[in-house]
């Protein structure tokens, strides 16, 4: 069934800023999709729809792969026709010196607070193309604009996330 109300779609939903980001939305009239790699992690989100009765529905998003981000906008897209907002919050601070750090360690953070979000952005863009409409908000930080000692991987997915 297509909804008639404008569709959120926001990452990282378990908790945090991507569940308050969700709650805040769905109180604002928009249908919104709370999404999370672990439904094992929902009952947080899922307490509060209760009690307030929202409209969000949650749905499994692993932003790390491909086929798992293709498949829930594709769900979304089917049910409702449209996306008009794209919040991007799934993320991790990855902490310690350079030196301390493995190569997939670094990996691993760039893939998640990285790559995430672009894929995230490449599967949403054709539907936001298409309504010739929508917004997009990849959640960064201070570290995006600032360096911290002891940081430099989680900086650097920042700053990369600025430059997106």
């Amino acid at each position: 069934m297509v909804s008639n109300s404008k569709v959120a779609v926001v990452t990282g939903s378990s908790s945090g800023i991507g569940l308050e980001t969700a709650l805040v939305l769905a109180e604002n009239g928009f249908k919104t999709y709370a999404t999370m790699r672990n439904l094992n992690k929902a009952s947080n989100i899922l307490d509060k729809v209760q009690r307030k009765n929202l409209p969000i529905e949650v749905l499994e998003l692993d932003v790390n792969s491909d086929k798992s981000v293709r498949q829930a906008v594709e769900k979304i897209v089917k049910a409702e026709d449209r996306i008009d907002v794209l919040v991007n919050n799934a993320g991790y601070a990855l902490i310690g010196a350079v030196e301390d750090l493995s190569t997939d360690e670094v990996r691993d953070q760039y893939e998640t607070n990285v790559f995430g979000i672009f894929r995230t952005i490449r599967e949403v863009l054709p539907t936001m193309r298409r309504q010739r409409n929508g917004t997009i908000i990849n959640i960064s930080s201070i570290a995006g604009i600032v360096g911290f000692v002891g940081m430099g991987a989680y900086v650097s997915t920042k700053f990369a996330i600025e430059g997106l």
